[in-house]
């Protein structure tokens, strides 16, 4: 019964690293919901007037806000390299899943018996 699981386990020609993939993809929304939440809670706390102004910690809260937001702004004006970096990388990717599908199929026996 083991050595069955151990065959189940090991036999992973198809995933071609989809785990990763969701692994990587599931941490990026984990992440975005985080910093969504941060931004949502920092401009809640500046418009609660809870901090007067010209206070150090309504200032404070203040530049942390315009900073995130210049951080976004500046962040979606180089999407056009970011992209390209991408896809380059995606290229590179492809080329090494077929390399390696083609090499595990391409190894085995001759079939034509010469």
């Amino acid at each position: 019964m083991k050595l069955r699981e151990l065959k189940i386990k090991k036999d992973k020609r198809g995933a071609l690293g989809l785990d990763v993939v969701k692994e990587v993809m599931l941490t990026f929304l984990v992440l975005a919901v985080i910093a969504v939440a941060i931004v949502l809670a920092l401009v809640s706390l500046r418009d609660s007037n809870i901090f007067t102004d010209g206070t150090s910690e309504y200032n404070q809260t203040s530049q942390l806000i315009g900073n995130v937001t210049d951080a976004t702004t500046g962040f979606f004006s180089n999407t056009g390299t970011i992209f390209a970096i991408l896809v380059v990388v995606v290229i590179i990717l492809a080329i090494s899943i077929i390399i390696g599908v083609v090499s595990r199929f391409g190894g085995g026996k001759n079939v034509s018996g010469l």
